[in-house]
């Protein structure tokens, strides 16, 4: 999850953070948003970054992420598709 982090005076600088430390261990404790052309390639917004990290904390606190865990989970580990069309969700959500 990344927040804007505005006392650094530095612009598109955001800090990582996560519910359970260890799934950050590998990554820096900040990122900065660099473009080589502003107009074509736009850093992202820092509204809609703000959005989605609210959105991903009441995903968590609802339970909800856990259940969009398992469901990428599933999509990872999954290569075939079941003959019963049991995995019929699973390739339905893949593809969205």
């Amino acid at each position: 999850m990344l927040y804007d982090d505005t006392y650094q005076d530095e612009e598109n600088k955001y800090k990582l953070e996560a519910r359970q430390s260890y799934i950050l261990r590998d990554y820096p404790e900040y990122v900065t948003f660099t473009t080589p052309d502003p107009v074509k390639l736009p850093v992202p917004s820092p509204t809609y970054l703000a959005i989605h990290a609210a959105c991903a904390k009441v995903a968590h606190l609802s339970g909800v992420a856990k259940c969009i865990n398992e469901l990428y989970r599933d999509m990872e580990d999954g290569t075939t598709l079941d003959p019963d069309s049991t995995s019929a969700e699973m390739l339905e959500y893949a593809i969205l």
